[in-house]
């Protein structure tokens, strides 16, 4: 599990105006946990940066054609040409970008040898077809269960890693920023960033428009939108998974690689239609909430005073206070201002993920403004985070945050007891974001809390808050 606290930013931790990298087209990146976007190849001939449209997709291009000519002359797995492709394959994480899943604080791991496998082999069927085209790799999601987006990216952001480091330097130097060489970069001085462990790092700068959202395995979404531009294809992924009731992620992929290796053609027109639909995280949609929860952390901390007093050494029961007061905030803000805006696109509520992480930063700078002994930790997974406060080893309350169309039932009558179970505490709220469609849900869990209360067990607060789309502040005054 990985956890975040204290979140800090790039422009921060090195005191320059966030405006400069927005200006620059660079990512804020937080320091203490990645953020859940990636470098996607086939946006690399698009940025707008001359340096990675040109250099960076030149290196890239080049890169993956010798692994393709490897392939290509490759007899069997283990001979010379596929153990030299194996060697230019490495998947060791590509150090201190920023993005991805898990925490910014660890090293580059490096991925179990069998899933550079799975990529070689999938390649070569591929270049069997006919095709060499480098970018295929950025397809490998799309076909192999286990290849994630974050898998791709680092592929990607150790073959550009000079142009980033470059990119870096260029942006950092006129602003006075320390840079210095070190083991990691040792032909171009970087700044580097040393953390609460004593251990430093070299950190690299990435374009902003070369990013996409990092989806979570589970998700169909982003694989349907690539395949909808192509009628065969379509096609083809509906007649294979026909004949099943309910197709999993993984029936779906085994339906779209078999009808994109139909052949050379398909293959190609597959590619060109990934080609044409990518586009890059977009701040203004701000899908995940990364942005406003920038915004918030960069703010002023003034707004996040309060009168009240906190002595969170009383124990849980203040802390529970504490946590109380963060949620009512968040939720005044969603009624009765303006932060709904940033919970919808269009007429589609956001990720549930957005409405946690701008959560998450308004706690934190509560805490923070009013000067209170403990900092919101969350879970910063793959899948749904959680919330824990605590002071000490017994005093922990838990906040777990789910949309009404959700599993709302069975977050507040399982998973929150689950979550509350493996952190030793009978204390959370279960938070439901009311976007309509709630129906009997609250009054089932709502049951489900009397019950409790009645044996005499602990039962965990509900709230609620609503978070349907309203007319502008200035217009409801």
């Amino acid at each position: 599990m990985t956890t975040f606290s204290n979140p800090l930013l790039f422009s921060q931790h090195f005191k320059i105006d966030p405006k400069n990298l927005a200006d620059a087209g660079l990512i804020d990146p937080f320091l203490t946990v990645d953020t859940q976007l990636f470098v996607d190849p086939i946006l690399l001939g698009k940025s707008e940066h001359r340096l990675i449209r040109e250099d960076g997709y030149r290196s890239f291009c080049a890169h993956f054609q010798r692994v393709i000519r490897l392939l290509a002359m490759c007899k069997r797995e283990g001979d010379p040409a596929w153990k030299a492709a194996q060697q230019q394959m490495s998947l060791r994480e590509a150090p201190a970008n920023g993005l991805g899943y898990g925490t910014s604080d660890r090293p580059g791991n490096s991925r179990p040898n069998e899933l550079r496998d799975v990529i070689l082999r999938t390649a070569k069927e591929i270049v069997e077809l006919g095709t060499q085209d480098p970018e295929m790799i950025s397809l490998m999601g799309f076909f192999e269960e286990n290849v994630g987006p974050d898998t791709i990216s680092d592929l990607t952001s150790r073959v550009i890693q000079p142009q980033l480091a470059r990119l870096t330097n260029e942006f950092c130097d006129p602003l006075g920023i320390p840079l210095k060489v070190s083991d990691a970069t040792p032909d171009i001085a970087l700044p580097h960033y040393t953390n609460a462990g004593g251990k430093e790092r070299a950190l690299v700068l990435v374009p902003s428009d070369i990013v996409r959202e990092l989806p979570v395995a589970r998700s169909w979404d982003d694989i349907e939108a690539a395949i909808d531009a192509n009628a065969l294809i379509r096609q083809r992924v509906n007649a294979l998974l026909a004949s099943i009731a309910q197709p999993t992620v993984a029936d779906r992929k085994e339906a779209l690689r078999s009808a994109a290796m139909q052949s050379k053609d398909v293959f190609e027109a597959f590619i060109a239609a990934v080609k044409e639909s990518a586009t890059y995280y977009d701040p203004n949609i701000d899908a995940l909430g990364y942005y406003r929860i920038k915004e918030i952390l960069q703010g002023d901390l003034n707004l996040f005073r309060s009168d009240q007093k906190y002595d969170v050494s009383k124990g849980v029961n203040e802390i529970k206070k504490v946590v109380l007061d963060t949620i009512e905030r968040f939720a005044h803000h969603i009624e009765k201002g303006n932060l709904w805006e940033a919970l919808w696109i269009g007429d589609k509520p956001k990720k549930e993920r957005a409405a946690q992480l701008i959560y998450f930063a308004m706690s934190d700078c509560f805490c923070e403004a009013n000067d209170i002994d403990i900092s919101p930790e969350a879970n910063m997974g793959g899948g749904p985070i959680d919330f824990k406060y605590s002071k000490g080893y017994h005093a922990r309350v838990l906040v777990e945050m789910k949309r009404s169309m959700g599993q709302v039932v069975h977050g507040y009558n399982r998973q929150l007891e689950i979550y509350k179970n493996a952190s030793g505490t009978d204390h959370g709220f279960f938070v439901i974001l009311d976007y309509g469609g709630l129906g009997n849900k609250l009054e089932n869990i709502q049951q489900t809390r009397r019950e409790r209360l009645a044996r005499g067990e602990p039962a965990s607060e509900i709230v609620v808050i609503d978070a349907s789309k309203k007319a502008s502040a200035s217009k409801r005054e």
